[in-house]
């Protein structure tokens, strides 16, 4: 093997090894609450919970702030402020594509 092709072969490993690390620090986030139920109804963050709210008068589009991580043992849920919700009341949970609507009990 040529010195020019271990140097091309070292770069692109480099460069694979960088977007790698990149993407973990990205998706990765403090540990902040606990999700619980049977599906997943209750949430805990911080010591403030919530119940779950499947007729919130938000959307999706309305996530703000993202404030940390939940998890339920297994799966870990991304959390976010909700946007338009001055009073603190809502938050959002992500779990892989599906959001829920968490308001505090």
């Amino acid at each position: 093997m040529s010195k020019r092709s271990w140097l091309v072969l070292c770069l692109l490993g480099a460069g694979v090894l960088l977007v790698l690390l990149s993407a973990a620090g990205a998706l990765g986030g403090k540990v902040v609450g606990q999700i619980r139920g049977p599906e997943w109804e209750r949430l805990e963050v911080n010591g403030e919970r919530y119940i779950r709210c499947d007729g919130a008068p938000y959307t999706g589009a309305d996530r703000g702030r993202f404030l940390g991580l939940a998890t339920d043992g297994e799966r870990s849920f991304r959390l976010y402020t909700v946007r338009g919700d001055s009073a603190g009341r809502y938050l959002y949970c992500l779990w892989d594509w599906e959001g829920f609507f968490y308001e505090r009990a």
